[in-house]
């Protein structure tokens, strides 16, 4: 998250305009969108469409961005210059850094997926993908900071994080972390001395078909190590891909909710973790079945240590999502 965020941060070194032009400098590789700083020293971004006079949306205002559309801007340049006209107006409300850094890197990925003259009726569409991300921020977390930064360092770790990325879980209701249609990946970590994990009677009974593995991993809090969008930034120097960058962030915020300006906070030691990581095929761990269970319980869990369980050196199927977990560099 550094390039477009250090151009922000020489803007904010530049003197504050007091007239009612904004000082702006074209979004990296595109030079018909502009990134901007508001008299309050934060983020704006100005799209250029080249159909403004023919649409109109009504303006949107949320918690932490908000949307102006098809207004006519004052934009001063590097040299100072007045350059007028119409822009979609993208802004953020909040003084946080981690929030600020986090704003640019993902309107910068909008940015580039779209046209240098983009039509207003598709950058709407990208526009509301970036609302519904932001108004996850509001929302009850998924699951805890430590459980999907074992996710994403899976993903990292792996040799074909674009297809771990696509069979990522999508919903409150998957069962699994992972799931291409055919074949499962669950992600477990533990913060204590052995591999005692948690597990719904339903991750270890998956239908006939499929293989499951489990991953289990060392996760230790530190004060110096990586957090979640440390993650993040190795993961995006691999996905070849590049649109899986949006849906990578969306996951995240779908996940962390109201936890989102916590994890920037939260680092745990990487090195350990990556060491630590095995995997087990689901069959080799003690489970019940399914039709011991009375018809009457559910909501069946219970812990299991895997200390002492056969885990895999390589992938013995031909799975595609297993195969990327084994033949990482």
């Amino acid at each position: 998250m550094n390039s477009i965020f250090n151009v922000f941060q020489d803007l904010k070194k530049q003197s504050i305009d007091l007239d009612e032009s904004f000082r702006v400098i074209s979004v990296p590789f595109i030079k018909n969108h502009k990134i901007g700083i508001s008299k309050t020293q934060q983020p704006i971004f100005f799209i250029k469409c080249c159909d403004t006079e023919d649409v109109k949306y009504i303006d949107i205002n949320l918690e932490y961005i908000s949307i102006q559309y098809g207004r006519m801007c004052q934009l001063k340049i590097d040299n100072n210059k007045i350059e007028e006209d119409v822009y979609t107006i993208i802004s953020l409300k909040t003084d946080s850094i981690e929030l600020q850094e986090y704003f640019l890197e993902v309107v910068f990925l909008l940015v580039k997926k779209i046209s240098e003259n983009p039509v207003l009726k598709g950058l709407k569409v990208e526009i509301d993908a970036l609302i519904n991300l932001f108004n996850k921020f509001s929302a009850p977390p998924v699951k805890t900071i430590q459980g999907l930064w074992a996710e994403l360092l899976i993903i990292e770790q792996s040799s074909d994080p674009d297809y771990l990325i696509g069979s990522w879980h999508n919903s409150k209701s998957d069962k699994f972390d992972f799931n291409d249609g055919l074949d499962k990946l669950e992600i477990k970590s533990t913060s204590k001395n052995r591999r005692i994990h948690s597990f719904s009677i339903e991750q270890l009974n998956p239908n006939k078909s499929s293989c499951l593995i489990i991953a289990s991993i060392f996760v230790i809090e530190t004060g110096i190590g990586k957090n979640i969008f440390d993650l993040v930034d190795l993961i995006e120097k691999k996905i070849i891909n590049k649109e899986l960058s949006f849906r990578l962030h969306e996951i995240i915020a779908q996940t962390l909710g109201k936890d989102f300006e916590k994890s920037f906070e939260i680092f745990y030691d990487y090195k350990f973790a990556t060491d630590s990581i095995k995997y087990y095929y689901s069959e080799f761990i003690p489970s019940i079945k399914l039709s011991d269970i009375p018809t009457k319980l559910t909501n069946v869990r219970f812990d299991c240590d895997l200390t002492d369980i056969v885990y895999l050196k390589c992938c013995k199927n031909k799975s595609l999502l297993h195969n990327s977990l084994f033949n990482s560099n």
